[in-house]
């Protein structure tokens, strides 16, 4: 642990000294265009990664885009307007199911970053204590209410009311009474404690070996016919990983410039949370484990059917592993 912390910190380093620790500004190369389903905390290492000059560094200038879904951003890249896309790596998958031709390139997010939390004088104590309660989660699609189903059918939790809201305004019905608790990503789960909340239950926890959460995909044909810029692509988001974690400071630079009318401690504490639950992918790498914890859940409430997906038809690896194996050599 104490090797791989030295290399990020270096890493870390190396590159602010290089690239300076500013906003980056438009720099000329290649034209890239990612979608990405929306603009989220946990989508920090493409921030940094834009932010700090890494794409540009590396050949490219990124343009990024907000879908509004991730569905959109998938659309999005398979009609031709976007180079790349990032979401829950499944959409990409659901896509596939109907003709598509995906692959996933990259790790965002490598944990689950959802959580349930109630007010400091609930009753809901534990998760057992949900039975018979409302709780307050987002719309489906969403991973976080998915999730919150097969955690109530894993527990066998009877008379659970879903009360379901627009993303990001979970914690609405729990101020005003009208929900228990609330699942929901950062940075609500912050404001939420900022304000007396309790976690009553960390989904990140429950999955050890990792969680393909958000990922980067793109066109099967563009990994053949535009591999050079594939791997500069891949290569700026793994520097941007390595500078998360070798420098939590630049971590939350960014992530305040990125969301200026946000609290900067809430920020900062959600960043901080986001790093320490190792939620923010450490390495571009998507493993066969983290890539089946995601298809695990699609499987479970029908939307894939077992057997449909594999990690060798929805995963190409070998731009993240070319990242990983200089990284390593370099040391």
């Amino acid at each position: 642990m104490k090797k791989t912390h030295a290399w990020f910190s270096g890493l870390a380093t190396a590159c602010m000294i290089a690239f300076g620790a500013g906003p980056a500004h438009a720099q000329s190369g290649e034209p890239v265009v990612i979608y990405q389903a929306f603009q989220s905390i946990q989508y920090l290492p493409l921030y940094v990664a834009i932010d700090k000059g890494l794409f540009a560094k590396n050949g490219l200038a990124v343009q990024k885009v907000t879908a509004g879904s991730g569905a959109a951003g998938v659309a999005a890249v398979i009609g031709g307007h976007a180079d790349f896309s990032l979401q829950d790596p499944m959409t990409a998958m659901l896509a596939n199911l109907k003709g598509a031709s995906l692959v996933n390139v990259a790790n965002v997010v490598a944990g689950v970053p959802v959580w349930v939390i109630t007010p400091k004088d609930s009753k809901v104590k534990t998760v057992g204590d949900l039975a018979g309660t409302s709780v307050a989660t987002a719309l489906p699609p969403s991973t976080s209410t998915y999730l919150l189903q097969r955690l109530i059918a894993e527990q066998k939790l009877a008379n659970v009311k879903m009360n379901t809201v627009q993303i990001g305004t979970e914690l609405a019905p729990v101020s005003a009474g009208r929900s228990d608790a609330a699942a929901l990503y950062m940075p609500q789960v912050e404001t939420g404690l900022a304000q007396g909340y309790r976690i009553v239950y960390a989904f990140p926890k429950a999955y050890p070996g990792g969680y393909a959460f958000s990922t980067i995909d793109t066109l099967s044909s563009t990994t053949k016919g535009k591999p050079k810029m594939v791997a500069a692509f891949v290569k700026s988001i793994g520097e941007a990983e390595a500078i998360i974690q070798g420098s939590h400071g630049t971590a939350k630079e960014v992530a305040r410039a990125e969301f200026p009318s946000l609290d900067p401690k809430i920020v900062d504490s959600a960043v901080q949370r986001l790093i320490d639950q190792n939620i923010y992918a450490a390495t571009p790498d998507i493993s066969e484990q983290a890539f089946r914890n995601a298809l695990a859940l699609q499987e479970s409430i029908g939307n894939i059917k077992p057997g449909a997906i594999t990690y060798a038809n929805g995963v190409d690896n070998s731009f993240a592993a070319a990242v990983s194996k200089t990284s390593t050599a370099s040391k």
